[in-house]
């Protein structure tokens, strides 16, 4: 007759076990941490976009009152405006940045400046976070279009832009697309 084999049942893990599973568990942190961060700065970005967009009333003010845009900074008072979070100012210039032929008195830019140093080194050198460009429309109705800064060399990329910059990005996508029908 022949014993039933009662065989050595392992307590407690093997070296792989001891391995794997903490890398598992430092691999999900990571992931849940980059998570974190990226919407940190998606939400201080938005915010940021958020004052921004409250400059723009002063700007169709005086278009309204003048019937052209402003022609400096002195012109909007933007020393009155207060930023906050990460805005640390905003600029304007007539005429849209980077477009020197831009028609100076039915166009103008604001352009956000930002400190983004709490959120890493590799965002120590930016300087701009995105433009918000007014165009005056024919029935003298004013079009403001935001988007990512690709004149200044240190600005922050169109990635973080919020939804209500790329929206605007998406929807000039879609017109120049249309037109080649």
């Amino acid at each position: 007759m022949t014993k039933p084999r009662t065989g050595n049942r392992q307590s407690g893990f093997t070296t792989s076990e001891m391995v794997v599973y903490p890398m598992i568990v430092v691999t999900l942190l990571g992931v849940a941490y980059g998570f974190y961060h990226n919407s940190r700065i998606d939400d201080a970005v938005a915010a940021a976009v958020d004052l921004g967009l409250e400059q723009q009333a002063i700007i169709e003010e005086y278009f309204d009152a003048y019937g052209e845009m402003p022609q400096s900074e002195a012109d909007l008072n933007l020393r009155s405006f207060r930023p906050e979070g990460i805005l640390t100012g905003m600029d304007y210039r007539a005429g849209e940045l980077g477009v020197p032929a831009a028609d100076k008195s039915r166009t103008g830019t604001l352009r956000a400046l930002v400190d983004m140093t709490e959120f890493g080194k590799r965002f120590e050198e930016i300087e701009s976070g995105y433009l918000l460009i007014a165009r005056a429309q024919d029935d003298d109705s004013i079009k403001w279009d935001c988007v990512a800064d690709g004149v200044t060399p240190d600005a922050l990329g169109g990635r973080y832009l919020p939804e209500t910059c790329s929206r605007a990005e998406d929807d000039e996508d879609e017109e120049g697309e249309g037109e080649g029908d």
